[in-house]
Parts: C-alpha cells; structure tokens; sequence
C-alpha cells in the first residue's frame, strides 16, 4: 500500500506510459526499417520487439512496485514500534528491544533483558526519549553500571531518538565499549520484523492526520518570515504593471501589500502580548 505522496496524478501517469510505449514502438520498427528498408517486414519485426519490451518494462514495474510496497510498509512498521516502545514501562520497552535484537541477529534470549550470542552476554538497556531528543552521557554510564551489575559481558544501549556526541564518546570510552542503538536503526530492525498491514496504515495516517484549520493557514500567511517576501512580491508586480499596464498584476500588487500589512500587525500584535 502506497500513500498519495509516493504516486503520480493519474493523468500524468497516463501520459507518460502512453509517450513511452509510443517511443519504444516507434524505435523498434525505425531500427528494422533502417536495417531492411521494407516496411511489412519492419513492422512486423519491430512489433514483435515491442511486445517483448513490455513484458519486461511490466515485469520490471511490477517489481518496483513490490519493493516499494515493502518498503513502505516496513518504515511504517518501524514507526508504530517506536511509538508503541514510548508509552510502554521501562521494564516492558526493554524486554521488546531485546526481543527484536533476538529475532534479527539470532541471539538466544537469557532472560528477559540478557542475550546469548558468540558465547558472550549481552544487557540491553533501553533510553525512551522522544525521537527527537538525544540520549546523554549520564544514561551510557548507567547502562554501564548496569552491566556490571547483572554481571554481563556486553551492554547494548537503544534509544528512541540519537545520542549526543559526549554520549559516543562515553560509549567508545567505556570498557569494553557500549553498543548503541539509535532509533532510526531500531525502527528499520523493529520495521523488517513486523512490517505494517494495512489496517496499521490506515490508522497510523488518521492517527497523524492533521485536520484543515483556517488558524493554521493564516498563522503560515502571517508569518513574521513572509513580511519581506509579501513586500518583494508587491513591488515586483508592481513593476510588471507600470511596464504591460496589466489590471491583474495591479490587483495582485494591491493584495500583497494588504498582506505585508496585516502580517506586520499581527507580529506586532503578538510582541506587545
């Protein structure tokens, strides 16, 4: 399943496959006539060759459109498990981490958070910050304490957002060093084990569906950063009026002042407040 951002309008797709297909027939009865200067025989060669073409060319289309269905799917997977791993317990958003990492690397799950792999013990600790925050140094030396603690080898560290550079550092420091594991390579682990149906799609796109809202579209029409492209904008057609004498380039002029205007007192409104 594919969102109408990842397509094109239908018309244009329509256009495109007619222009090719008529390229591709064009040229393959040109080359066969330019070979044997007999037009049966070019046609009748150069349409059996273009037959050929489009059955690979949809073979080829219908290939693309698997792997970008799978694709889909899996990065909108990845997404919900990171918003499902934000609202869980500390607890309970490890034990899914070290799940998942069980699953892609073949590890054998010890515990609840304790991994098996190559004959050493791995603790996952998990970090849930927003996704768009980082995690710190203070959360790698925990999960190094952590690891001493429950006596583990290893320590891998996931996060739901990034980590800051003293972070890195910190992990590169420690002894031995701390796995980390950003949330965008936790979302494509969590994406590729259990890829998104479609009733997932559905209700991930209402869930982030953001409703129209005259506010929102005169907040983005007066913002403080449209002042000077409103005032840009007026001149320029103001120009373009004194030199074609055109009404609409007037009242297009007119309209963006209006704009600069009002744009300029809804900032000083908003200062003043």
């Amino acid at each position: 399943m594919q969102t109408p951002f990842d397509t094109k309008n239908k018309l244009a797709a329509r256009i495109d496959r007619l222009a090719l297909r008529t390229a591709l027939f064009l040229l393959c009865g040109g080359y066969f006539f330019f070979l044997w200067r007999s037009l049966p025989l070019s046609l009748a060669a150069g349409t059996a060759l273009f037959i050929l073409l489009l059955l690979s060319l949809s073979l080829f289309e219908r290939s693309t459109l698997e792997r970008r269905d799978r694709l889909l799917r899996e990065r909108i997977g990845g997404v919900i498990a990171l918003d499902r791993l934000l609202l869980l317990p500390g607890s309970q958003a490890a034990q899914e981490v070290c799940r998942i990492l069980s699953c892609a690397a073949g590890a054998e799950t010890v515990s609840s958070c304790l991994l098996q792999h190559d004959n050493e013990t791995f603790l996952v600790r998990m970090v849930q910050c927003m996704p768009g925050s980082n995690a710190s140094e203070g959360d790698v030396l925990s999960a190094h304490r952590a690891r001493l603690e429950a006596g583990a080898d290893r320590c891998v560290l996931a996060s739901l957002g990034g980590f800051t550079p003293a972070a890195t550092r910190a992990a590169e420091w420690t002894d031995p060093p701390i796995r980390l594991l950003p949330g965008r390579q936790l979302a494509l682990l969590a994406g590729r084990l259990h890829p998104a149906t479609d009733e997932e799609i559905a209700r991930h796109a209402r869930q982030r569906r953001v409703p129209f809202s005259w506010e929102r579209i005169r907040a983005l029409a007066l913002a403080p950063a449209k002042l000077r492209r409103h005032l840009c904008c007026a001149g320029l057609l103001l120009l373009f009026y004194l030199f074609t004498r055109s009404l609409i380039a007037l009242i297009c002029a007119l309209l963006s002042f209006c704009l600069a205007i009002f744009c300029h007192r809804e900032n000083a409104r908003t200062f003043r407040l």
